[in-house]
């Protein structure tokens, strides 16, 4: 068994449209609340009027609920049960339900009958019980709001401007054109409050970027630069297509002289005293994020990988290196398997970073002179810059010399070193120092020994010491080739050319990578509570120096998700990091952007004096004079043995 429910609407055309909908249950509810089956919204009517039910599917008991009852044939009664097959018509209000039957559901037909008063009117009850009627129309508000805006807007700030332009000092209290300030400026452009034209200069039109490089002269070339020179079609056709919105805002910012790609879009101002905030992430990846599709669909090849947040989307690093020794630097994917960096040196780093063996002794023997531990650390050799961001280039003398000793000669306490560095030097001064030092008294002339010349021509014991004589300059190229050979000083860390059509001894050049990443900034000071080893995973396993050990996109994701915190893999300390914390727009000394007062300042290492023992490697090789930084000791400085020796 069902209900039927039937209504009828008469259009204004005398057209009657019939919708049938089906109310499920024996039971249903009747009343002007929306929430019964059958919505009836008349006054006339009670939130809960009445209910409708049939037992048998054939007959139907109507009952009033709340006070009011209905009319069924003229007469006014609370309750009535109706034959369905014979029908009947019920009164509620100023609206008619007949209940009729179709095969075996039950039809209740509602429809409006006639408006006898006003509570039979089809009104809407929150503006029948509100203040809606007597208040002023939509029209006359709007006109009023309006009239109000232009004059405390535009008509009230163009009085006040005009009034005081010529005026150098005005009064205290307000003034009816502040109202066209956005705000106090930041803490860079607080010499200006006051200065109003200093960047609004022409009157009801937008600030240019005319009025910003009129004091900052450099960013647009460094701009271009961080963009590698893009022709401006290029820069155009990499940007994401705008959406409905954005071509409407658009629209409005060029009706009203506001183009697009200003520096203020980004550098905003008038949001009060502080540095201005880092550029967001959406910044960049309008353009980064797609971007090869659409530069190709555009016709351009495109350089660079998709990018729109480190921890979800960003291409592998590309570090610098050299693939042969001596080759121009060119850039490498990490994701194409295992790099190589010629750099010239020989260095197994899995020898040096052992727990045990000779290499971890000799650490250990060195205790409380060079900062040595048990074993060796990263940091004995890897010593970071003066502001602690970079990592200086490793020097024989300042970082390896304390072990790998080019000493060769002690004179009154003062030990002699090779010049490192300088194959043609240590050549001369070998053969220098086997030519112009006797030779050892041989053993077999003892001090009774008499020189008589009888003996020397029947080549008796005078004969031992001068064939020493006779032999030593040979034993000085005997020297050289030793230092230059297998097992000999040089060898070991580098690759030796003998000599050949005229050359002499050649040691391969040296060229040590300040910076792998070139388009990206790491700061190590940041990290200076991670281990090495942390990031820097295939050290340990590395028996060249040419294996390339710097971190990988996973590694730095380990830790670093992107600018919302989203991340492809799980990380115990999540760091969010948006583009500019490890890219530069504008040019900062290859720093990403940063406000002035957080940029660190180039310095000097100021150290207290250190004890006398920490100048064994100083006396060895020599003061050094690379200047890659400078050292001022708060106490007096230590006078140094006067040496022959030069750094590296």
């Amino acid at each position: 068994m069902s209900f039927i429910l039937r209504r009828i609407a008469t259009t204004k055309t005398g057209k009657q449209i019939v919708r049938d909908q089906p109310l499920p249950g024996d039971t249903i509810t009747l009343g002007r609340e929306s929430g019964n089956g059958i919505h009836i919204p008349d006054l006339a009517v009670n939130p809960h009027h009445a209910t409708i039910s049939s037992s048998d599917g054939r007959h139907v008991h109507v009952a009033a609920q709340e006070g009011l009852g209905f009319d069924l044939n003229g007469r006014t009664l609370d309750a009535a049960d109706i034959d369905s097959a014979a029908g009947a018509e019920l009164r509620f209000g100023g609206h008619r339900l007949t209940i009729a039957r179709e095969g075996d559901a039950i039809v209740l037909l509602v429809e409006r009958i006639d408006e006898l008063s006003q509570s039979s009117k089809d009104v809407d009850e929150a503006k029948a019980f509100s203040l809606a009627g007597t208040m002023p129309g939509k029209r006359l508000g709007a006109w009023a709001f309006a009239i109000l805006v232009f004059l405390a807007f535009l008509a009230g700030p163009i009085w006040a401007w005009h009034s005081y332009r010529q005026v150098d000092e005005r009064p205290g209290g307000y003034h009816a054109d502040l109202a066209w300030s956005s705000g106090p400026l930041s803490s860079a452009h607080k010499s200006l409050k006051g200065d109003c034209q200093s960047c609004h200069v022409d009157a009801f039109v937008a600030v240019t970027d005319k009025a910003c490089v009129g004091c900052h002269t450099g960013e647009h070339k460094a701009m271009s630069a961080a963009h590698a020179n893009a022709p401006t079609a290029m820069l155009l056709a990499a940007r994401h297509p705008p959406g409905v919105g954005e071509r409407i805002l658009a629209g409005f910012a060029k009706t009203f002289n506001r183009p697009q790609g200003r520096c203020v879009d980004c550098h905003t101002e008038h949001e009060g005293a502080g540095p201005m905030p880092a550029t967001p992430q959406k910044f960049c990846a309008d353009c980064h994020d797609g971007m090869q599709a659409r530069l190709m669909k555009a016709g351009f090849e495109p350089t660079v990988a998709d990018a729109a947040d480190f921890g979800t989307l960003h291409p592998e690093f590309r570090p610098l290196v050299r693939t042969a020794p001596g080759a121009k630097p060119v850039r490498a994917a990490l994701s194409k398997g295992a790099i190589v960096d010629q750099g010239g040196l020989k260095f197994p780093h899995d020898l040096h970073l052992q727990t045990n063996g000779g290499v971890a002794r000799m650490a250990a023997s060195f205790r409380g002179r060079h900062g040595f531990g048990q074993k060796l650390e990263c940091a004995n050799c890897h010593r970071p810059d003066a502001d602690g961001v970079g990592i200086r280039p490793v020097e024989m003398e300042r970082d390896c010399a304390m072990c790998h000793s080019l000493a060769f000669e002690t004179v009154g306490g003062v030990t002699r070193t090779l010049r490192h560095g300088e194959p043609r030097q240590v050549v001369a001064d070998l053969i220098a120092y086997y030519r112009s030092t006797p030779p050892t008294r041989p053993l077999q002339l003892g001090g009774m020994e008499r020189r008589r010349p009888g003996q020397y021509a029947e080549g008796q014991v005078y004969n031992i010491y001068f064939r020493e004589v006779a032999v030593r300059p040979n034993r000085a190229e005997d020297a050289v080739r030793a230092v230059f050979s297998k097992g000999g000083a040089c060898y070991d860390c580098h690759t030796i050319f003998a000599p050949a059509a005229g050359n002499d001894w050649r040691v391969m050049a040296v060229n040590q990578t300040p910076h792998f990443l070139t388009k990206g900034w790491f700061d190590h000071d940041a990290h200076r509570e991670t281990d090495c080893a942390d990031c820097h995973v295939a050290a340990t396993r590395s028996k060249a120096a040419s294996d390339l050990l710097i971190p990988g996109l996973r590694q730095c994701r380990d830790c670093h998700v992107g600018e919302g915190g989203a991340r492809l893999v799980k990380v115990e300390t999540a760091t969010e990091s948006p583009c500019a914390m490890c890219h530069e727009y504008h040019s900062d000394g290859g720093k990403p952007w940063v406000p002035a007062r957080q940029r660190r300042k180039g310095s000097a290492a100021i150290a207290d004096r250190p004890p006398s023992a920490a100048q064994a490697v100083s006396l060895i090789t020599g003061p050094g004079v690379r200047g890659l930084y400078d050292e001022i000791w708060r106490g007096s400085a230590p006078k140094l043995a006067s040496t022959t020796g030069r750094g590296g």
